[in-house]
Formats: C-alpha cells, structure tokens, sequence
C-alpha cells in the first residue's frame, strides 16, 4: 500500500526538489501552507497534526502550483489525485502512465 506517511514523505521529496524549502514546524494546528519569502518558496508543515491532516494541508498547498513541466510533473498529479484513500504504487504508476 500507498500509505498516507509515504505518500506525505514523496509530495515533500519532490517539492523541495523543485527548489521549494520545507519547514516543519509545531504550529498548534495552523495547518501550513505555501509562502514565499522573497522568490523564494517555503511550505510550511504543521508537525501538531495527525500525518492525515499534514498530508491534507500539503496536498492543498502543492496543489496550487503547476507541476507539469517539471521532472516529477506526472507522479505530482498522481499523488495530489490520491487524496482521501490510500491506494497501491502499482495505481499511482498506472496515472503516471495514462493521467
């Protein structure tokens, strides 16, 4: 399985290597969010809630930004798709391949 925690662990791979920073902080339930302090990105990550709402608030965060011509464009709009349920590699690849 696809879990919530890989899943988390991949959008924020990926986002910091489109050159976004990650900053995980306990933030007493803000949730986070995508800043940018200058050019530069920073998503937030609220380590006070459960790895569900973290991943919730980061694929809302990353969701606002266009990853299609990046490298990882297609897994991005898999894992950002994938909200909600758990689902196997083997469906997220399949998206990949036919999204």
């Amino acid at each position: 399985m696809f879990s919530t925690v890989d899943r988390l662990h991949r959008l924020l791979e990926i986002a910091q290597s489109e050159g976004i920073r990650i900053r995980r902080e306990w933030m007493r339930g803000v949730r986070g969010g995508l800043v940018r302090v200058g050019s530069s990105p920073i998503l937030f990550v609220d380590e006070s809630l459960s790895i569900k709402e973290q991943c919730e608030a980061a694929i809302v965060a990353l969701g606002q930004l266009d990853w299609s011509e990046t490298e990882f464009g297609s897994e991005m709009k898999a894992l950002l798709d994938c909200q909600g349920r758990e689902e196997t590699l083997e469906e997220v690849s399949e998206k990949q391949t036919w999204g």
